[in-house]
């Protein structure tokens, strides 16, 4: 027995009994005292449930084959098989996962998957609430369709389609999560799932990285000149250093590396966190923050010199004004920390998480908001000016002749006018934009969709 929803035309699956309860209990059994936090990878307000990762071929083989045997989805088509990334997972009391769309997954050029496999592995007589909820948008103010989990219950839906993995109020709640899988389209120079960072080089050239491990170097007509791979997962943030000659970069693989644009690996770090942004001190030093809140000062051969306590949750925003680096947390500290000295303190605290920091004009610091807030401190005056110009996350601000211009979660650029305080939508996208630079007079965005996007700007010179 199966039901078929549409959500903004896209395909949701209900499959009852999947599989019996003995194949769910043997699935289950042998793995429950095996869950880590899911907290070093995704950041608490996000996500705070337990995992357990694993690749397993001939899982994912017998899954495909069940699928299959219900002639439900058109196995004919580009359908390949099930995912052997297998992810289980497990909430606990006031665990959730907040409101997502699930992201691609590309094991190579040839596929990629399509669609969310989610196995219900224990019933809601085991826990309360905890539901799956389905919307029409990250905004939408109600649920769509909801959905209570039962024990070999599988549901199948587009990972466009928006939801969240509701609290558990009481008890633990058990899934199996994989994807289905389809052959790619044809081949493209995007990369495969959004980028993180952009970084200019020159007039003429800068670098991307993204989700799928990748570094790609572009000149400014978007042609692709080259693609670096050194690490293993998404490359968040990049560096220059030595007048562009060497650079530096954090990853998800929980390594910061430096590295030639030949893909020459000259030097590697190991942390026990995620770094989640670098800066460059003066080209004597490197500063870098994670996922701890600690700032970590590193030589250019990368051997951390000093480790400063500085926030206690995520640190995203990073920059340098004279002697100092100035960092935002998640848990809406700005702080400044001077460098020689090692002391810090904290400058100011929103009411919500902060995501990205810009120290361009003398004296002033931005912070972007979680909830599209642009926050404006003065260093000499301590002034505080609060602007709403997004309605979600702001994930990165630049300056250009009296305009604040930034991108985040919106699915937009917004211009903001100083003199004038106006707002002005610069250009929507279909999904979130993560970074923007500027280089002679364009705007280079970074999408959720792995595309850069070059826009034509007024012409004057930068602020």
């Amino acid at each position: 027995m199966h039901a078929t929803t549409k959500i903004n035309d896209l395909t949701l699956i209900e499959i009852e009994d999947f599989l019996s309860d003995i194949d769910v209990d043997n699935i289950l059994n042998s793995r429950i005292q095996k869950f880590e936090k899911a907290i070093s990878h995704y950041p608490n307000y996000y996500r705070n449930n337990d995992r357990l990762v694993e690749n397993n071929n001939v899982l994912s083989d017998y899954l495909f084959e069940k699928l299959t045997q219900r002639q439900i989805l058109d196995l004919k088509g580009q359908i390949t098989g099930v995912n052997e990334k297998i992810r289980f997972c497990r909430y606990q009391k006031d665990q959730l996962f907040s409101r997502h769309q699930d992201g691609v997954y590309y094991p190579n050029s040839n596929h990629e998957s399509k669609f969310t496999f989610l196995l219900y592995l224990n019933d809601n007589s085991c826990f309360k609430a905890g539901a799956t909820e389905f919307y029409t948008s990250k905004n939408a103010q109600f649920p769509v369709k909801t959905i209570v989990p039962k024990k070999g219950k599988l549901v199948i839906f587009d990972h466009q389609i928006w939801h969240t993995g509701a609290r558990v109020i009481k008890g633990n709640k058990y899934i199996l999560r994989s994807d289905v899988m389809v052959q790619s389209n044809a081949a493209s120079t995007n990369h495969q799932g959004y980028i993180w960072n952009l970084l200019q080089l020159n007039d003429n050239q800068f670098l991307s990285g993204g989700r799928d491990t990748k570094i790609k170097h572009w000149n400014t007509n978007l042609e692709l000149l080259n693609t670096i791979e050194i690490h293993s997962k998404s490359v968040i943030k990049m560096i220059s250093l030595c007048q562009m000659h060497e650079f530096v970069s954090c990853s998800r693989d929980f390594t910061v590396k430096k590295w030639h644009l030949s893909g020459e690996v000259l030097a590697v770090t190991h942390l026990d966190e995620m770094i989640l942004n670098i800066t460059n001190f003066k080209d004597e030093l490197i500063i870098a923050v994670g996922t701890s809140g600690k700032m970590y000062v590193l030589d250019t051969n990368l051997q951390i010199i000093e480790t400063i306590p500085v926030h206690h949750h995520w640190v995203w925003g990073l920059s340098i004004v004279g002697n100092n680096a100035i960092s935002c947390c998640e848990n809406g500290n700005i702080c400044i920390t001077n460098i020689y000295s090692r002391k810090t303190k904290c400058l100011y605290t929103h009411d919500q998480p902060l995501f990205c920091i810009n120290t361009e004009k003398r004296n002033v610091i931005l912070a972007g908001a979680k909830d599209g807030t642009l926050i404006e401190l003065s260093l000499e005056t301590k002034k505080i000016i609060k602007t709403k110009v997004h309605s979600d996350i702001i994930r990165s601000i630049v300056y250009y002749n009296q305009h604040i211009i930034s991108c985040g979660e919106s699915n937009k650029i917004i211009s903001f006018d100083e003199k004038t305080k106006e707002t002005t939508e610069v250009f929507g996208a279909k999904n979130f934009l993560q970074d923007i630079k500027l280089i002679n007079g364009f705007v280079y965005v970074a999408g959720y969709d792995g595309i850069i996007t070059k826009l034509k700007i007024d012409p004057k010179p930068p602020f």
